[in-house]
């Protein structure tokens, strides 16, 4: 059996089923491309499962998996995911995989940053498509999570933006960096739409150092972020409740 388990932002998110399933399981891995924790560290959850957790690349998640499903035919196996396994397409795809290679799967979920973006003051329910805003590099400049944004907010809606990891070359997005990003497909595109939201940054989100803030695409761009990951919000049209709430959670100025 395949268990995908959600060891949400930091070691004390583990929850009881989660800790449960590990411990029943001959062997786990952990996929680490996709994010990390906010605080703690690989050996606290360690630790607290009684066994080691092998790490798997990009590669070895999108590529080569089919040899850890056959380990799942006669074993228990976990693979370990960083918030909740199933906000990735990567890992359904994983699901479909290993019905298809008759490996019985079980899911548990685990806390990811959809459960703490009602911190910032903002109503969960008028959030939109989420996007992921990657970087850019020779002959690959996407701007699709431009037009997310702009999607969701012809409708109103809030855009919550998870900004790209690069494990392999020990890289992470900043807020900086994605709000750069967007100003320069703004000026490409000759729009204004940008200039005149509210942003949302958020860092290390659920650690004790975890930052907040809301402001101007100029105020964010000089915070001092220096906890990840980090995330972004770009809000849609703004009730006067959730206004107050960004004055009170996210130090809106």
């Amino acid at each position: 059996m395949l268990y995908l388990i959600g060891i949400g932002l930091k070691p004390k998110h583990i929850t009881s089923e989660a800790l449960e399933s590990l411990k029943e399981c001959e062997k786990a891995y952990l996929e680490v491309y996709t994010s990390q924790y906010s605080e703690g560290s690989k050996e606290e959850l360690e630790g607290f499962i009684g066994k080691a957790l092998t790490e798997l690349s990009r590669k070895e998640v999108e590529e080569e998996f089919q040899q850890i499903l056959e380990e799942a035919k006669n074993k228990k196996i976990a693979l370990c995911v960083y918030g909740n396994p199933m906000n990735a397409t990567t890992h359904l795809q994983i699901i479909l995989d290993a019905q298809k290679s008759g490996v019985k799967t079980k899911l548990v979920p685990g806390l990811s940053i959809f459960e703490f973006v009602g911190f910032t003051g903002l109503e969960r329910y008028k959030f939109g498509k989420t996007t992921s805003i990657v970087f850019h590099e020779q002959e690959y400049e996407p701007e699709s999570f431009y037009d997310t944004i702009l999607e969701n907010k012809e409708k109103g809606l809030h855009t919550l933006c998870l900004l790209d990891i690069k494990k392999d070359q020990d890289k992470m997005m900043n807020i900086g960096h994605a709000l750069s990003l967007l100003e320069g497909i703004e000026i490409k595109r000759e729009k204004n739409v940008l200039g005149e939201s509210i942003f949302v940054g958020l860092a290390g989100v659920s650690g004790e150092k975890q930052q907040v803030k809301a402001g101007s695409i100029q105020d964010l761009k000089k915070f001092n972020f220096s906890q990840y990951p980090q995330s972004v919000i770009v809000c849609g049209k703004l009730n006067e409740k959730e206004i107050e709430g960004l004055n009170t959670l996210s130090d809106l100025k």
